[in-house]
Order: structure tokens, then sequence, then C-alpha cells
């Protein structure tokens, strides 16, 4: 691990950088979602379940829904996270520490 100088402009950065690497694929992901839900309005013409695991959802919606949601959140979120290094950010995980450092 490198050491840098800590200067402000250094921790403004490196602070920068950690906020987009874990506010970027939650953003990806909520919005994924909401794409989602309008796909599941137009292919079932009704809203999708708020909880899917409550007893009065039928098994096929909450099934449908909850695929439909995860899927589109999961690969959003990975997306996201594997562009981000191209982009010089630090994603979730392994890299961060070692990407911070190198903005800072």
């Amino acid at each position: 691990m490198k050491h840098h100088s800590s200067t402000p402009q250094h921790r403004s950065a490196r602070i920068i950088a950690i906020g987009a690497g874990f506010l970027l694929p939650a953003l990806a992901a909520k919005v994924a979602r909401m794409g989602a839900g309008w796909i599941y309005r137009g292919v079932t013409r009704s809203d999708p379940p708020r909880n899917p695991a409550r007893a009065d959802v039928g098994w096929k919606e909450a099934l449908a829904w909850t695929a439909l949601a995860g899927l589109t959140g999961a690969y959003s979120r990975l997306i996201v996270r594997r562009s981000l290094p191209l982009l010089g950010l630090p994603a979730e995980g392994y890299d961060m520490e070692e990407k911070t450092d190198e903005l800072a």
C-alpha cells in the first residue's frame, strides 16, 4: 500500500471516490427495480406486490416479482461495479483501499 500526504484535497477526493463506489451500485439497483416495476405492470396489468412474502400474495405473483426485481437489481449492480474501475473509481470490495490510495 502506498502512503501519500494527507491534504484536505486528497481526503476529499478519497471520500468522494468511496461514496461513488458505494452509492452508484445502489442507485443503479434502485433504478433497475423501478424499471422492473414498469415491466411487471406492462405484462400483468397490475402493480407488483409490495411484500411478496405476505400470505395474501399468490405464489405465481410472488415468484415472478422476486425473480424479476432480484435479477434486474443484481445485474445492474454487477454492471456498475465492473464499470467503476474503468472510470478509475473504487468498486465495493477487494479494491476499495487500493483505488482510494491511488486517488489520494
